[in-house]
C-alpha cells in the first residue's frame, strides 16, 4: 500500500470502526431496553396507566434520546474542536467547565417549573388526556417523579460530548446501556413480587431519575483522566458563540424526536394508541439507535475535524451509503415482520390480541419511515460540522408541521396510532428529502456514481430478502403460533430474521453494495 493509500484509507477504515462501537453499544442500550419494555408490557398492558406512564416517559425519553446519545454533540465538538485548534487543549476545557456550570443553574430553574407546571407540561405531550381526569393526574404525578433526571442527565450529556470530542466513543456510548439496566432490574424486581399497575408506574417512574444519575457517574469516572476543570459560573465569549449557536442546533437535532412527540398528541385522541404507539417506536428506535447514533456521533466528530481542511461533504456520500446499507434492509424487515416482532415480544401478561393490532399497524408505518430517518440524520451533519444549524433548524420545523398537518388528515382513518406513525414517517421523508436538495443546490454534495452505485445495489437486495420473508414465515408459522412456548416463538422469529439477514448480505455483496463502503482498507 502506497503512503497516499494509506492516508486514504485510515480515515475510511476508522470511520467504520468507531461507527461499530457505537452502533454496538448503543444496540446494547436498545437490547436492554427492549427487555425492559418487554416487562413494562407485561405489567401494565395497554390500559390507563399504560397510557399515563409512557406519556410522562415521552419527556425523559426525548432528553435522552437527543441529548444522552449525541444531540449535545452537534453544538458543542466543532466548537470544543475549533478552541483547541486555535488555543490549544486547556483553553477548551475550561470552556467545557463553563459550559457544565451554566448549563447546571438553567437546568436546576427548569426542573423546579417543570415540578411546579407537570399537568400542563403532560397536556403538551398528550391533550386528549383533557377528556381523561383521572388519566391526566396520573401522567402528572409520574412527571414529576421522572423531572430531576432532566437535570441529571442533560449534564452526563454535556460531559459525554467532550468525551465525543476527544474521541472516546466507547464509555458515552454505553452508559444508556447502564440506564437500562437500572431499570430493568426494577422491573424484575416489581414482577416477581406482582405489582400492581399502579404501584408499579410509581416505582418506575422514581427509578428513571435514578438512572439519570447512575448516567452522571458513569460519565464522571470516564473524565477523571482528561484533567477537566471544575465546572464554574462563568460567562466568556465562547458561552456566547455556544448559546448563539447551540439552541438552534439542539432544536434542529432534536427534529425527530419532536416529530414523534407531534405523533404522541395524535396517538392521545384514541384509549391505548399511546400504549401501542410507544411499543412500536421502541421497535423503531433499535436500527434507528444503531444507525442514527453512530451517524449523529463519529460521523459528526469526523466532519468537524475534517472542516478545517477538505470540508466535511468529503464523507457525506460514503456515510450516506454506509447508513442505508443498514436502514434500507431494517425498514423492509420492520414492514414485513411487524405482527410476528409484536406478537413474540409483547404479547404476554396484560397486552392482548387487541393491544397486538394496534402496535403492529404503528410499527409497519415506522419502517417506512426508517431510512428517510436515517438519510436526514447523515445530511444534517454537514451543517451542523459547519456550525450552520439556520437549515436543519428550518427544515425540522417544517417536518414537524408536515407531521401535525398529516395527522389531520389520517386521523379519520381509524387506529389512531398506526395513523401517527404514519404521520411521522411522511415528516421523516420531507426532511430527508429538503436537506438533500439543499445540499445539492448549495453544491455542498454532488452526488457521484460511485455514491449512488452502493445505495441502489443495497435497495436491491433488500427487495430480494422482503421477497424471501413471506416463504421463510410460511415455512414457520406453527412455531409462531401464540399458544405455543415463548421459547419457541423467540427461536422462530429469531431464524426468520437471521436468514433475512444472510439473504441480504449474499445479494448485497454480489450486487457490489459493500464496494464503495469503508469497511476495510484498500491497496493503493
Amino acid at each position: 500500500m502506497t503512503g497516499r493509500g494509506a492516508q486514504v484509507s485510515e480515515p475510511h477504515s476508522r470511520l467504520a470502526r468507531d461507527s461499530a462501537v457505537v452502533g454496538a453499544a448503543t444496540m446494547a442500550s436498545r437490547l436492554l431496553g427492549f427487555a425492559r419494555d418487554v416487562l413494562v408490557a407485561r405489567l401494565l398492558g395497554g390500559g390507563p396507566v399504560a397510557d399515563a406512564y409512557l406519556a410522562a416517559l415521552r419527556l425523559p425519553n426525548l432528553i435522552r434520546r437527543v441529548l444522552g446519545e449525541g444531540g449535545l454533540n452537534a453544538p458543542f465538538v466543532p466548537l470544543y474542536l475549533g478552541i483547541t485548534r486555535e488555543r490549544g487543549p486547556e483553553e477548551a476545557r475550561r470552556f467545557a467547565a463553563e459550559a457544565a456550570g451554566n448549563l447546571a443553574v438553567l437546568l436546576l430553574l427548569l426542573v423546579a417549573a417543570g415540578e411546579i407546571l407537570a399537568p400542563w407540561l403532560v397536556l403538551g405531550l398528550a391533550g386528549g388526556f383533557a377528556d381523561e381526569p383521572a388519566t391526566l393526574a396520573f401522567a402528572a404525578y409520574y412527571t414529576r417523579l421522572m423531572l430531576p433526571f432532566l437535570l441529571l442527565t442533560t449534564l452526563a450529556a454535556l460531559l459525554a460530548a467532550l468525551l465525543n470530542a476527544e474521541r472516546r466513543f466507547a464509555v458515552a456510548a454505553l452508559a444508556p446501556a447502564l440506564m437500562n439496566a437500572v431499570l430493568l432490574g426494577l422491573l424484575l424486581v416489581l414482577h416477581l413480587h406482582g405489582a400492581a399497575p399502579e404501584k408499579a408506574a410509581q416505582w418506575l417512574a422514581a427509578g428513571v431519575s435514578l438512572t439519570g444519575l447512575a448516567h452522571l457517574a458513569l460519565i464522571l469516572l470516564a473524565l477523571r483522566g482528561l484533567g477537566l476543570p471544575r465546572p464554574v459560573l462563568r460567562w466568556s465569549p465562547d458561552m456566547t458563540r455556544l448559546l448563539r449557536t447551540g439552541g438552534a442546533t439542539l432544536l434542529a437535532a432534536s427534529a425527530g424526536q419532536l416529530v414523534l412527540l407531534v405523533a404522541t398528541q395524535i396517538a392521545s385522541t384514541e384509549p391505548g394508541a399511546v400504549s401501542a404507539l410507544y411499543y412500536a417506536d421502541r421497535v423503531f428506535q433499535l436500527p434507528l439507535g444503531f444507525v442514527g447514533v453512530a451517524m449523529g456521533t463519529v460521523v459528526l466528530s469526523d466532519m468537524a475535524g475534517a472542516a478545517g481542511r477538505d470540508g466535511p461533504d468529503a464523507m457525506l456520500g460514503r456515510s450516506l451509503a454506509l447508513g442505508l446499507a443498514l436502514a434500507l434492509p431494517a425498514g423492509a424487515a420492520l414492514v414485513a415482520l411487524a405482527d410476528p416482532i409484536v406478537s413474540v415480544l409483547f404479547e404476554h401478561g396484560r397486552f392482548e390480541a387487541a393491544d397486538r393490532m394496534r402496535t403492529a399497524g404503528a410499527l409497519a408505518a415506522f419502517g417506512y419511515g426508517l431510512p428517510f430517518a436515517i438519510a436526514a440524520k447523515v445530511f444534517g451533519q454537514v451543517y451542523f460540522a459547519r456550525r450552520l444549524p439556520r437549515l436543519p433548524l428550518l427544515s425540522g420545523i417544517f417536518a414537524v408541521l408536515v407531521a401535525a398537518l398529516a395527522g389531520l388528515g389520517l386521523a379519520a382513518g381509524g387506529n389512531a396510532a398506526q395513523m401517527a406513525a404514519l404521520a411521522a414517517t411522511f415528516a421523516f421523508a420531507t426532511q430527508a428529502a429538503v436537506l438533500g436538495a439543499m445540499l445539492v443546490r448549495d453544491g455542498i454534495w454532488r452526488p457521484s456514481v460511485g455514491n449512488l452505485r452502493p445505495i441502489a445495489a443495497s435497495l436491491a437486495a433488500s427487495m430480494l430478502m422482503l421477497a424471501s420473508l413471506p416463504i421463510l414465515l410460511a415455512v414457520l408459522s406453527g412455531p409462531l403460533a401464540p399458544d405455543r412456548p415463548f421459547l419457541h416463538r423467540a427461536a422462530a422469529l429469531a431464524s426468520i430474521c437471521t436468514s433475512g439477514i444472510v439473504v441480504y448480505a449474499v445479494a448485497a455483496w454480489l450486487l457490489g453494495a459493500f464496494g464503495a463502503l469503508p469497511l476495510r482498507k484498500r491497496r493503493a
